[in-house]
């Protein structure tokens, strides 16, 4: 079974290990990720890992468009 650290902080844990040990242990699963980001040095640290899995699925979030609020 996969353990996945409670805080995933870049520093102690880092996301890619998480990702490529969870992909590694899944990897007849398929990948679905919600996320604001796309980074391609990041997605090179799972890339070889994601080979393995039987898909990824991305759904990328537009950047939030600001406006001014009118309080009532």
């Amino acid at each position: 079974m996969t353990r996945i650290p409670y805080v995933i902080d870049n520093r102690q844990h880092t996301l890619a290990e998480v990702l490529n040990q969870v992909l590694a242990s899944h990897e007849k699963l398929a990948m679905d990720v919600a996320t604001a980001y796309f980074n391609i040095r990041g997605y090179a640290l799972v890339r070889d890992t994601i080979k393995g899995s039987r898909g990824v699925r991305m759904l990328l979030g537009a950047e939030p468009r600001t406006r001014a609020r009118t309080w009532g």
